[in-house]
């Protein structure tokens, strides 16, 4: 089961990466950072971290051009940023080996046991050795796969995915362990008929121990299957394939001179790549072991440092490259935010000019004692019928107001897209229902002799508020006046969704 706390360290590592890169970089320099990540990268378990050294890298070569370029505090922030991402590199990759040691171990022995036996099998009417490549490639899929959730802190579903793989696992050691163990005793009967036991005693002994512990696990005698399975097959083929030489060179006994000729042959060539002065026409010349150990050494040291520089000449172009790429990308992204706000401000000042001259066409059909049009804050319109009077307790249309109301028909025309509310209002003289009613009846008759006048009857609908709404004091005569009033409203276009 995989250690709760263990996740926590690894988050609050990120966190460590994300908030403090100059304090970490205080404490390393670009070179030390670089050396660590390449000595980790060599690793066995760097593996196991890959997004992890993927985002390292990527610090690292900023920090290579911030250096490049003179830049000291980028440089310090990416060198820090860098830094912490190796150590959470480091701790993911360590934390997966612990807890997935022994799916790292069947994919070991899986693999390697399949290469072995399957080419036995090739001649199979039943393609077994396919079906078990295929066993391998599911089971190392889902290995791969359990890597990336538990870098990403998918605990639970990295623990299912690694049953998965060691299924497979198991499944092809199930069926290839015991072939390999027959392998191994057979060669090492040949080994053995070969003379192994005479002429290559050390390695005949080392693969008769060997086939003896993967026999006993095979016959169940043992539970541990051995560290290296495949060990004693390759020991086996080794002492007979010595043997073999040993017979050889007895029955020539000049081929004992061959052999240190060859030996001193192979120094004199090491001692020419590795730069120690020789001369092979010199019979007598040969050099010591130790002489070009050490050469070999520095020699190494040499196209590591060169190996060095071309990596960083690799990851500073890697760093340009992504940088153009993303460069490109936002002023990709920000030229089509700007077409998209050029557009979207280009329709809005399209639809307020097309509002505008609506409304300048609406008030152009009426004059100013005849109506009051007010705009409102969500694009409706009021439409208040001034010059409409009503006789006391009455809802009749007097005839001078037909020449208005015609006006009010041809403006409705012009938002015939809209909805339109026709409410009547009352002062507070009389009883409220009656006054409810009363006002109801008048907005009717306003809407129906706009119908009759050819208006579209499917937008318009009366509503009477009575006294309700007043938009003055009913204390005075003025104010009752002005509460006695027909108003229009042009609703607010519907937005589409």
């Amino acid at each position: 089961m995989a250690n709760p706390y263990k996740n926590i360290s690894l988050s609050l590592a990120a966190i460590w990466l994300c908030y403090s890169p100059l304090l970490q970089a205080s404490e390393v320099d670009l070179d030390s950072v670089r050396d660590a990540m390449i000595s980790f990268k060599k690793s066995d378990i760097a593996a196991y971290a890959p997004k992890s050294i993927k985002l390292a890298e990527a610090y690292i070569a900023a920090a290579l051009v911030a250096q490049e370029q003179q830049n000291s505090k980028d440089e310090i922030t990416s060198v820090g940023q860098a830094n912490s991402s190796l150590t959470v590199a480091k701790q993911t990759a360590q934390d997966y080996l612990e807890h997935y040691r022994q799916l790292i171990t069947l994919r070991h022995h899986a693999t390697t046991i399949t290469k072995i036996v399957t080419p036995i099998e090739q001649s199979d009417v039943n393609h077994s050795g396919e079906r078990a490549r295929l066993i391998l490639k599911k089971g190392n899929q889902a290995a791969n796969q359990s890597i990336i959730t538990h870098e990403n802190g998918a605990l639970n579903q990295t623990q299912q995915i690694s049953a998965k793989a060691a299924a497979s696992y198991q499944l092809l050691l199930k069926k290839y362990v015991p072939l390999l163990a027959d392998m191994t005793e057979n060669t090492l009967a040949k080994a053995a008929k070969a003379g192994a036991k005479k002429y290559a005693p050390e390695l005949y002994q080392t693969a008769t121990a060997q086939a003896y512990a993967l026999r006993a696990y095979v016959d169940g005698i043992s539970a541990d299957l051995p560290a290296q399975p495949e060990q004693g097959l390759y020991l086996a083929q080794e002492a007979k394939h010595l043997s073999q030489l040993v017979k050889a060179w007895r029955k020539k006994p000049s081929s004992y001179e061959q052999i240190i000729l060859t030996q001193r042959k192979f120094r004199y060539q090491l001692a020419s790549i590795v730069g120690v002065e020789s001369s092979s026409s010199n019979p007598l010349l040969s050099h010591i072991p130790t002489d070009i150990i050490l050469a070999t050494t520095q020699h190494t040291l040499l196209d590591e440092r060169n190996n060095h520089k071309a990596e960083r000449l690799l990851l500073k172009q890697q760093y340009r490259d992504q940088l153009a790429k993303q460069l490109s990308q936002l002023t990709h992204a920000q030229q089509n935010q700007m077409s998209n706000i050029k557009e979207a401000f280009n329709a809005k000042l399209e639809r307020e000019t097309y509002q505008q001259k609506r409304q300048q066409r609406l008030q152009a059909l009426f004059t100013p004692k005849q109506v009051v049009i007010l705009v409102n804050l969500d694009g409706s319109l009021l439409i208040r019928l001034s010059s409409l009077k009503f006789p006391s307790g009455r809802s009749k249309i007097n005839s001078k107001n037909y020449a208005m109301l015609d006006q009010l028909k041809k403006g409705l025309a012009i938002y015939s897209d809209r909805q339109v509310r026709i409410e009547g209002h009352t002062d507070n003289n009389g009883e409220i229902k009656a006054n409810q009613q009363l006002s109801l009846k008048r907005a009717e008759s306003v809407r129906d002799f706009l119908i009759a006048s050819g208006a579209d009857g499917t937008h318009l609908k009366a509503l009477g508020y009575g006294e309700v709404r007043p938009i003055a004091i009913n204390d005075f005569e003025k104010g009752r006046e002005m509460n006695r009033r027909i108003d229009v409203i042009i609703e607010a276009a519907k937005v589409e969704k």
